[in-house]
């Protein structure tokens, strides 16, 4: 058997996580189920992606061609007309939300060449953001509705990030515990787990009680790669669960003074089962 002691290995260094984060730029569909959103929701957001590839820059820094624009909204108004009218309309600043280049060239007229000069606009991203959301065609209010559904997401997110930094406090009681008892929970492994170390084993339990199944099936069926946590993947009511269940074992661990794995695992599945459907409460 090659279970180890976590005591005598140097501890794991856990990522650093922050709450605060909200992914910039494309997202995959597989991102957005992270986020509470429906499916319509996320369809949204796909074909806003997939329709305005010109705001999608995660640089704050960064220009849009005014005419690209024009293009991908539908207008249906001359170029020149609409972004004049934009400008007035929505008392655009100059050298601070737009910029202009003056451009000459030359056409062919009775058989000669004919200078001219036009103006080029590039627009900051925030402006063109807000050009695409004040467009009275499908792809404005597709805009408009994209909008919605992000600061939905994020105020989802914002929530998702208080309960996954609740599981790492909870977590660090756990992995207190372990220490405290781990001659006692080493005793307490069954024969037929031969690799890993306390804490893997725990934790590997306590992800399995949630999501049926072991943490390498859940990767290749969410496609999640072995780099990343899998419970930066789990849903809200998920990572409830985990903290919950993570307190709950601790108690069994350091109170109740259960060490035998198959005990725990069994008594930590009833407890998860009886509470899964939200009728009932944690004790």
């Amino acid at each position: 058997m090659r279970i180890t002691n976590k005591n005598n290995t140097k501890p794991r260094k856990e990522k650093v996580y922050k709450s605060e984060s909200f992914k910039d730029g494309k997202f995959t569909e597989e991102e957005l189920k992270q986020y509470g959103l429906s499916d319509e929701e996320i369809s949204t957001i796909i074909e806003y992606q997939t329709l305005l590839p010109i705001l999608q820059s995660d640089e704050n820094d960064s220009k849009v061609n005014a005419r690209d624009l024009h293009k991908q909204l539908n207008s249906g108004r001359q170029f020149t007309d609409w972004i004049e009218n934009r400008i007035e309309s929505y008392q655009l600043i100059k050298d601070a939300d737009y910029f202009t280049i003056s451009r000459k060239y030359e056409t062919v007229k009775n058989s000669g060449l004919q200078p001219k000069e036009t103006l080029d606009y590039s627009l900051t991203l925030d402006c063109a953001k807000q050009l695409a959301m004040v467009e009275r065609t499908s792809i404005g209010a597709l805009v408009r509705r994209y909008f919605i559904i992000i600061e939905k997401a994020f105020k989802n997110r914002t929530s998702w990030n208080k309960n996954r930094k609740n599981t790492l406090i909870n977590c660090k009681e756990l992995r207190s515990a372990l220490i405290v008892k781990s001659d006692e929970l080493l005793n307490g492994v069954p024969e037929w787990i031969t690799n890993g170390n306390l804490y893997s084993i725990e934790f590997s339990l306590l992800n399995t009680v949630i999501l049926g199944m072991s943490a390498t099936q859940y990767r290749k069926e969410h496609n999640i790669s072995s780099n990343d946590q899998i419970r930066n993947y789990f849903s809200e009511d998920q990572l409830d669960d985990v903290e919950r269940l993570e307190r709950y074992d601790a108690q069994l661990i350091i109170s109740q003074e259960i060490y035998s794995y198959e005990d725990r695992k069994h008594i930590l599945q009833t407890e998860y089962n009886r509470v899964k459907n939200r009728k009932t409460k944690w004790v």
